[in-house]
């Protein structure tokens, strides 16, 4: 599946939900920041999003989860498991 045709597929499927809009980035992001919640380390969670070191990956994630938007979290639970249907 290609970038544009997997974008494609989560605006048919947000639509669907009745969701707002989502970007991937968007559910990437949430699902890093979950991942750091859990206790996953942020050295797996570079090598996860393919960031060089995991310095960047700190500095971008480590205050989000307050912030993470609620409908790119809803969409995480209620979309991506349609993807493998």
């Amino acid at each position: 599946m290609t970038r544009h045709q997997l974008r494609e597929k989560l605006i048919a499927l947000t639509k669907k939900a009745d969701l707002p809009p989502i970007r991937v980035h968007d559910l990437r992001h949430c699902a890093a920041s979950y991942s750091l919640s859990a206790g996953t380390s942020l050295k797996v969670i570079s090598k996860m999003l393919g960031h060089r070191n995991y310095k960047f990956t700190a500095d971008t994630y480590v205050h989000v989860m307050p912030k993470c938007d609620e409908a790119a979290a809803e969409a995480v639970t209620r979309v991506i498991p349609r993807l493998a249907a």
